[in-house]
């Protein structure tokens, strides 16, 4: 009988012990007793608040021309060449010179089906542009030019007389009639942005004919661009990578914070708004069939932190986690985020996403780690 007290007290010492003193777990602030790990979806996004700020286009490595369901753009160039030796009478062409970049169709999934497309050339001098109105100034001609040929050079001879002996400036404007596609160029931006070219021939020493060139970038370039009316459905948020939005998501962080001695640790937090991929458009980044990827960016003004977002192929995310961000807001003592999303690359491709304006759609989903402060 003696025996069984003895094994029964010794068994009680060993639960009791091992209750008392489980096995540390380090990380690298301090040092916890782990007792439970988390997965919850957080349904907790109070609203969605749109915001747009305009792109500057002007100083921009790129810009556009054409017209699609969603926009319509055309760009003007100013040049100026005051240059003592740049002799008029003896120029004989002038040619105005753009950098090509590639041409998208009207919808990021279909293929560009012609290797041509024309554009039209204006003086646009003095005039006041309307693109809504497609009012662009003198027409100066149009031209065909090979938007299948991927990064190449468009050159449009201006026809005599439109700069005479004496002018020391000029604008210039190409725009579209032609539907269905955008065409992405060198923009402002760009140290090869558009050239305006003076030809000069003339025999050499030997009677062979000597060509001179004098060429002169443009001082400026003017991005005239408007979203095509009723082309975006107002019910939902548009992150557009042809202009700077934004869409403030209000999370409530209230279900997830701890009380007394619980420390909370976030191991991962996927974000997810609602995106409709039926009413958005990703874009090829070159010339295929496939869709490839979009990119954004999720900032908390607070902290500061910044993280990128990463949209693929049939929607699915190449990256997405903002840990980092709600960590921090947790550790200021925050029970709520203002997260705010951003095109990634603004203006490097049309493309763009449809996000739900219906807060209660959109989630952030949790794995954490919870521990009893020692």
């Amino acid at each position: 009988m003696k025996y069984r007290i003895l094994i029964a007290l010794a068994a009680f010492m060993l639960v009791f012990w091992s209750c008392d003193e489980p096995i540390a777990y380090e990380n690298s602030t301090f040092v916890y007793n782990p007792f439970s790990f988390r997965q919850d979806t957080l349904s907790s996004v109070d609203s969605i608040q749109y915001g747009k700020a305009e792109v500057q286009w002007g100083d921009h490595l790129r810009a556009w021309v054409g017209e699609t369901k969603y926009y319509k753009s055309g760009l003007s160039v100013d040049f100026s060449f005051i240059d003592t030796s740049l002799d008029f009478l003896k120029t004989d062409s002038i040619q105005f010179q753009l950098r090509h970049l590639r041409t998208f169709p009207e919808n990021g999934s279909d293929t560009l089906l012609t290797d041509y497309m024309s554009f039209n050339f204006y003086e646009t001098t003095d005039q006041t542009v309307d693109i809504g109105t497609s009012s662009y100034g003198l027409l100066l001609g149009t031209d065909s030019m090979n938007v299948k040929g991927g990064n190449n050079y468009w050159n449009y001879t201006l026809p005599a007389g439109v700069i005479l002996d004496g002018d020391t400036a000029i604008s210039l404007g190409i725009f579209t009639d032609q539907l269905g596609f955008l065409s992405e160029l060198y923009g402002g931006g760009s140290s090869i942005r558009p050239i305006l070219s003076f030809y000069s021939h003339e025999p050499d020493s030997a009677g062979a004919d000597s060509v001179t060139t004098k060429s002169f970038l443009a001082d400026s370039l003017y991005m005239h661009l408007m979203e095509q009316v009723n082309a975006f459905d107002g019910s939902y948020g548009y992150i557009k990578q042809l202009a700077d939005d934004s869409l403030t998501f209000s999370i409530d962080l209230g279900a997830i914070v701890p009380g007394g001695d619980t420390l909370l640790h976030i191991i991962s937090a996927s974000f997810l708004p609602a995106i409709d991929s039926l009413s958005s458009s990703l874009y090829i980044p070159s010339i295929s069939d496939s869709l490839y990827k979009f990119k954004m960016t999720a900032t908390d003004p607070i902290s500061e932190y910044s993280v990128d977002i990463e949209l693929g192929e049939n929607s699915n995310y190449n990256s997405n986690q903002i840990n980092i961000i709600v960590q921090a807001a947790l550790d200021d003592d925050r029970t709520s985020i203002d997260l705010i999303l951003r095109p990634g690359n603004i203006g490097y491709d049309p493309g763009f996403i449809a996000v739900s304006m219906d807060a209660l759609k959109s989630a952030i989903y949790l794995s954490t780690s919870m521990a009893v402060r020692p």
